[in-house]
């Protein structure tokens, strides 16, 4: 077996993303993100808010992957478009990867629900404009279009394995997004939209090629140190079929930069293994905790008057 596994070349050694200067990037990106919204909204103190509602949701995320282990943790603002935190682990877990996505939207919900539901002596301005920004901000990551935190929740619990699926699932989200902007005139979210449809070509190019992994019986559900020098190599052929350009590029490139740019490719296809260990009774659970916090995001915005809330945004 040893001699057989020979007969393939060594596949590259993965350089691994370095996270160590993860809190500055964070930074940096926040201070992109700010600027940015600076040329079309002229109130800063708005912007600082909408930061720190940013914030806290994602550090919610991050917590959670922190208890969970993930490793490569990065945290990036994107202008007009949010913040995401990234990271990964060895397997993955149904109920910890369920767990990290509502551990974003839930605190920022319960939150801004207090600040508004409170029988606050004064009420003050601050509290109502804090209060309608974190629960508007995070029900609109319930919503179960992807990329959104509810769209990942769905697919988590209900259709993780199914590729097809997923592309669908993705490609409604574009339309859905897109037409919503459309309907209200948004140019942000049209954008928004076309840019969901723009992940549909390269999940139908992912689809395909797991598809012909599978037709080869290659697993995919694996890590890249895991596998061997033949299932590299197979791989390898596979995402060339469907990546022509590989060919340019390797003319171009010296051998290591480009033994570098098909490893990534090739963990790019990868997905490491994930723990089937949600029950009916968790998956339920969950949509209780999603559904939970779409209903009091509700009740929270329309407890208030709504001339307390224009007034709250209008007199600071």
């Amino acid at each position: 077996m040893e001699n057989f596994e020979q007969q393939y070349p060594q596949k590259p050694i993965l350089m691994k993303r370095k996270s160590g200067g993860h809190i500055s990037v964070t930074v940096l990106s926040m201070v992109i993100f700010a600027i940015t919204f600076s040329l079309i909204l002229d109130d800063y103190y708005l912007i600082a808010i909408l930061l720190g509602v940013l914030l806290f949701h994602e550090l919610g995320h991050f917590l959670m992957m922190k208890l969970f282990n993930y490793e490569e943790l990065n945290m990036l603002f994107i202008p007009f478009m949010g913040a995401m935190v990234s990271g990964r682990k060895k397997e993955y877990s149904q109920i910890e990867s369920s767990l990290m996505v509502i551990a974003g939207p839930l605190p920022g919900i319960l939150l801004g629900a207090f600040l508004l539901l409170y029988n606050w002596t004064e009420p003050s301005s601050l509290y109502i404009q804090l209060g309608v920004i974190l629960i508007l901000l995070n029900v609109m990551n319930l919503i179960p279009i992807d990329p959104l935190d509810g769209g990942q929740l769905m697919r988590i619990l209900f259709f993780n394995n199914y590729e097809y699926a997923q592309l669908i699932f993705t490609a409604i989200s574009s339309l859905a997004v897109a037409g919503v902007g459309l309907y209200f005139n948004s140019w942000l979210m049209i954008i928004f939209g076309l840019l969901l449809g723009l992940r549909i070509k390269n999940k139908n190019k992912l689809y395909l090629i797991r598809k012909d992994m599978k037709e080869d019986d290659i697993e995919y559900e694996s890590n890249y140190d895991d596998i061997s020098n033949k299932t590299y190599s197979k791989i390898k052929r596979i995402i060339i079929e469907h990546t022509p350009v590989l060919n340019e590029i390797e003319e171009y490139n010296e051998e290591e930069r480009y033994n570098q740019i098909v490893a990534k490719q090739v963990d790019g296809v990868l997905f490491p293994p994930t723990k089937k260990d949600a029950s009916i009774a968790f998956k339920l659970f969950m949509l209780f905790l999603w559904a939970g916090g779409i209903i009091l995001s509700t009740y929270a915005i329309t407890a208030i008057e709504f001339n307390s809330i224009i007034n709250a945004f209008q007199n600071r």
